[in-house]
């Protein structure tokens, strides 16, 4: 086959063009060998191949679309293009463990010999070959932010062959990147890559419109149209094929444009294809794809949404739970479909190899099986005496439970996660639960009997909800984990037989509820987070808690999160107080809340035991809700915590984060768009909001971003009966006394008040200091409890509910 060379420009000396093949992804079985802080180290270690440079069954040097195998793993060389955060990125979620092996080539051509220094950034061990020799290896992981490393190399004239390979061990998230670097190369080097397509002019004239292609939003609702743009100012035209498919690959919409300067494409609309997520695909024409090898893809993803929001309540209790249940029936996504489908006597639709396989897969004891098993477990006992329960999942759901692993003291190894808030809560659900349904049986992980069981489940969990009753969450309002939260305890205030553990699971689910109540906006529960994903923020429709409020209350969506969602539906033994859902649903012209969350982090792996603490605000208005972190660790790592965000609706939701890549995958923590790399320094005076960053000299990207959809948006951001129309608010914002310093700023605000704040020094509101911390656990308008909290009192109107956090 002959072989063309596709020519690229290095960028800032960063290589962002290679032919890429893996992961091979070798399943680590026997954990139990691995022990100690360096258990990765040790992995790497035992299953690394040193050698040269060759990759077994491919040709030197590899060629695109090439196929070869290394032991039993099928591979292909395939294309990869680097963003601008100059990654190969192969990060990804693996439910058990996993070492990850994978190889990227390209060629760089330089015009002169001369000897170079290298940078190679990854987040495990990696090698370096240059022209077939082994010049480099290291041996570090760093589990979130990659780690850069230097080495000297000799570049020859002429053709200049980089292989690397990269390693990974992955357990759950798995963040998985490598960018090579080439310090001070010569002016006139540049990148070559290997094709069996003879136009490589014609390749950059395609990839660049390829590349071009946008979206302008993420989701798209009922019969929004969802268009693919070229950008105006684009040069060139080429003709290309653009599908509108699912992940998997099935395709809904195909179109075969020739595209050029502010073309636009509409695909379909959401109303016409499932619910769900969704790919744009864009490949050359078919005809060049297909016969002439030109192999370049690119996939866009976004979210086709078919339930219609609703930002004001309504209906009743049971009958949102029967939209609830048909909705998520309907998805057949997971075994909490096939849970939806017996709540509504539909046994004849109940897939019995939906739930054999959820059962499987909690055998291997992959990450999340308590989210799984909860669900079977309170399925077994709602539904396993009715005459339609299927006799053939009796036996399978028996041997499962007995041999589950329950807590992290239990014997074996494995990639379940046990010290998260919301992991420990679920695991002691799954515990009790099991424990009243064999309380004679012997469970065989820990050879004791399910009444030990049981009674171990029920210490754990009260001492777990005496703590987020006395103190809050350290997830504190996380539209993620919530649904995490109350999938457990809506099993435990249903079905658990002990009377405190039932009486403290209900009122710490009225607790969860009412935090919701508090910092949602017309459904939206757009507070900050303690943590949370991508999805989940931008914008309402992903949330997990959309369809959690959507039944209690009447405000969000039913989505495909539905594991908290239909666990709710089924419960009996539970009554939802009103004055919750009148709270959810009211807007008075100003409420300002404040929350202080705090306790004690219990020691585990590499954290030691320390007290944890978060002081936030919100401010809500009939218009908009604002809601931030005041002061929270700035200048330290960030994860998944999301600082601030301001919010008009569903859609229209505005926030600034640090990222430290561009992609958006979850397994980054932070990523594009949820957590920071460096904690911002923020405080809040109602309806104005200061967020100062300082970023690091040597910060990867250099840069903070705003979240806007300008999309979402009408014109008016302030409020119309305080502000007047569009043109008097912009001539007032714009009039504002507003000064900057060095990583300070003083300002005027619409509502008369001068306030100045920085990254260091008080937070001053009329020159007097204003408080950032020390907060009540709850004050507001409905309820003001100190902390920690023996109890707490709710009031709104004529109606009053009292919490009582106390052990019965």
């Amino acid at each position: 086959m002959p072989v063309y060379y596709a020519r690229y420009e290095l960028a800032d000396g960063y290589i962002h063009n290679w032919l890429f093949a893996g992961p091979q992804a070798i399943p680590v079985l026997d954990l139990d060998h691995y022990q100690g802080q360096d258990w990765k180290l040790q992995i790497a270690r035992h299953y690394h191949v040193p050698g040269t440079s060759e990759v077994p069954g491919t040709s030197q040097p590899p060629v695109q679309d090439e196929a070869f195998v290394v032991d039993d793993t099928a591979l292909t060389w395939k294309y990869y293009r680097c963003d601008d955060d100059h990654f190969v990125d192969c990060t990804a979620f693996y439910h058990i463990c996993h070492y990850l092996r994978s190889w990227a080539y390209s060629r760089v051509v330089s015009p002169a010999a001369r000897e170079v220094t290298c940078i190679l950034t990854t987040n495990g061990p990696a090698d370096v070959w240059l022209n077939g020799k082994h010049v480099h290896r290291h041996e570090h992981f760093h589990h979130q932010i990659p780690v850069s490393v230097s080495f000297r190399a000799k570049l020859k004239k002429g053709p200049n062959d980089f292989l690397v390979r990269f390693e990974a061990v992955a357990a759950r998230e798995c963040p998985y990147a490598m960018a090579l670097r080439i310090l001070d190369p010569l002016p006139e080097a540049f990148v070559f890559v290997p094709t069996s397509h003879a136009g490589v002019a014609r390749r950059q004239t395609v990839e660049r419109a390829i590349e071009a292609a946008y979206l302008d939003r993420d989701v798209y609702v009922w019969d929004d149209d969802i268009t693919v743009h070229w950008p105006e100012e684009m040069v060139a035209s080429a003709e290309l094929t653009v599908r509108l498919q699912k992940p998997s690959g099935w395709i809904y919409s195909e179109a075969r444009p020739t595209v050029s300067a502010g073309y636009k494409k509409s695909m379909g609309q959401p109303f016409q294809v499932p619910e769900g997520p969704f790919q744009i695909f864009l490949i050359p024409s078919l005809q060049e794809y297909y016969e002439g090898n030109l192999r370049l893809e690119r996939k866009v993803a976004l979210a086709a949404v078919r339930n219609k929001y609703s930002q004001t309540s309504y209906g009743t209790f049971d009958e949102r739970r029967g939209e609830a249940l048909m909705d998520a029936a309907r998805r057949e996504i997971n075994l909490f479909s096939e849970i939806a489908k017996m709540a509504l006597g539909d046994w004849a639709d109940v897939k019995n190899d939906v739930i054999l396989e959820a059962i499987e897969g909690i055998n291997q004891r992959k990450d999340c099986s308590d989210f799984y098993l909860v669900g079977l477990l309170g399925m077994l006992q709602r539904y396993g005496d009715d005459p339609s329960f299927p006799e053939s999942l009796r036996q399978p759901l028996e041997a499962c439970v007995l041999n589950f692993k329950y807590w992290a003291d239990e014997p074996g190894a494995d990639s379940m996660w046990f010290w998260s808030e919301n992991h420990q809560i679920l695991f002691h659900a799954c515990e009790i639960l099991a424990g009243q349904l064999y309380p004679e049986r012997t469970f065989t992980n820990a050879d004791q009997t399910g009444q030990w069981h049981r009674e171990k489940g029920e210490r754990l969990a009260i001492s777990w909800l005496l703590k987020r009753g006395a103190g809050g969450f350290s997830e504190w309002d996380s539209n993620c984990y919530f649904e995490e939260d109350l999938l457990a305890l809506s099993h435990l205030a249903d079905l658990a037989d002990s009377q405190p553990v039932y009486d403290l699971a209900t009122v710490i689910m009225d607790k969860m509820f009412l935090t919701m109540a508090l910092n949602s906006y017309k459904g939206t529960f757009g507070s900050t987070h303690g943590r949370t994903y991508t999805p989940h923020i931008k914008g309402a429709r992903g949330e997990s808690t959309a369809g959690i409020s959507r039944l209690m209350w009447g405000m969000g969506v039913f989505n495909d999160k539905i594991l908290a969602t239909v666990s709710l539906a089924c419960v009996e033994n539970y009554g939802f107080p009103r004055i919750i859902g009148d709270i959810a649903a009211d807007l008075p012209e100003e409420m300002w809340n404040r929350e202080r969350h705090a306790g004690t982090y219990e020691e585990w792996r590499d954290r030691a035991a320390g007290d944890w603490e978060v002081n936030k605000v919100t401010y809500k208005t009939p218009d908009s809700m604002l809601c931030s972190a005041q002061d929270y660790h700035p200048g330290a790592k960030g994860v998944q915590e999301h600082i601030w965000q301001a919010t008009f609706g569903p859609d229209a939701v505005a926030f600034v984060t640090h990222p430290p890549c561009l992609s958006e995958e979850g397994s980054h923590r932070p990523g594009f768009w949820h957590g920071n790399v460096v904690l911002p320094r923020v405080a809040q005076w109602k309806d104005v909001l200061v967020a100062v960053h300082k970023l690091p000299d040597d910060d990867w990207l250099g840069f903070t971003h705003a979240y806007f959809p300008a999309w979402a948006f009408d014109e008016h951001l302030g409020r119309a009966a305080l502000d007047g129309d569009f043109g008097a608010f912009q001539d007032k914002i714009l009039a504002l006394d507003v000064a900057f310093g060095d990583l300070a700023m003083r300002c005027a605000t619409l509502r008369g008040d001068m306030l100045a704040f920085g990254w260091e020094g008080a937070f001053l509101r009329n020159e007097q200091p204003q408080p950032l911390s020390g907060f009540k656990h709850y004050d507001n308008p409905y309820c003001v409890a100190d902390l920690p909290a023996a109890e707490l009192e709710v009031r709104y109107g004529d109606q009053v509910m009292r919490l009582n956090f106390a052990a019965g």
